[in-house]
């Protein structure tokens, strides 16, 4: 019993100390703290452990902690925008078989043409009619025909679906409540509608309307990511590996 006594007086002994150090007057001694009632004896206990516990994890924050800042900017349209549009325009010019202008001397007309990104559409344009085999010239008067570009639409369509609580507005306040999504989705689409009218002598030849399209999409639910189309990084790679077809290094 002595034993079992001697090693509580020694678990306890900041106990002892504490009680030692107080301005009162009574003396404590060993015999008087094992005569503590235990419940209070383990509130000290687990009052001592707890400090113990704060001021390490407020070390550990203090050293393990740490703040970087960095200024960022954007451009007034974001990169998707202009991929996706740039993207369906290459589908729509993709599309032009004319037959009429192979080895033909064409003079391609811009005039009319009025959209987002336009030197783009131009040059993409050309591009595809010196694939096709016409023969590009600089002057109306040397073509054999003269085949005028024009845009029906050259823009993006934008949906957003979400399963949740969106966020809200606080009455008063210029910062709204977060919003709280179980899932969310969205859908950004390029579309472009070209129209080619091409006459020769004040004679038809031939006219048709092209369309194209490029989409992308990204779903979450909770923290996890899903995308079923990307046609973005579907023409990248496509590019990425023509490029390195065509390499003299492979």
């Amino acid at each position: 019993m002595r034993a079992q006594r001697s090693n509580l007086v020694s678990n306890f002994g900041f106990i002892r100390d504490t009680l030692h150090a107080s301005r009162d007057t009574i003396h404590y001694s060993p015999q008087n703290i094992i005569d503590i009632q235990p419940e209070i004896s383990l509130y000290y206990v687990f009052r001592e452990a707890k400090m113990k516990y704060i001021i390490a994890a407020n070390i550990l924050i203090i050293f393990v902690t740490g703040c970087t800042t960095r200024n960022f900017t954007n451009t007034q349209r974001t990169a998707i925008e202009q991929l996706l549009l740039s993207g369906a325009v290459d589908n729509a010019v993709a599309k032009f078989h004319i037959p009429q202008v192979a080895g033909k001397k064409t003079y391609l007309d811009f005039t009319n043409l009025k959209s987002y990104d336009i030197e783009y559409v131009k040059t993409a344009v050309r591009a595809r009619f010196a694939q096709i085999g016409a023969i590009l010239v600089e002057n109306a008067d040397q073509a054999d025909y003269i085949a005028e570009i024009t845009s029906g639409t050259l823009g993006t369509e934008y949906k957003s679906t979400l399963l949740g609580i969106p966020s809200l507005p606080i009455p008063g306040s210029p910062t709204p409540l977060p919003e709280l999504a179980l899932a969310r989705g969205v859908e950004q689409t390029g579309i472009a509608k070209l129209f080619v009218f091409i006459h020769s002598n004040g004679k038809l030849v031939t006219a048709d309307h092209y369309y194209g399209k490029a989409e992308r999409d990204e779903s979450f639910i909770l923290w996890f990511r899903f995308q079923r189309t990307d046609d973005i990084l579907k023409a990248w790679e496509q590019a990425d590996n023509k490029l390195k077809a065509e390499s003299p290094n492979n």
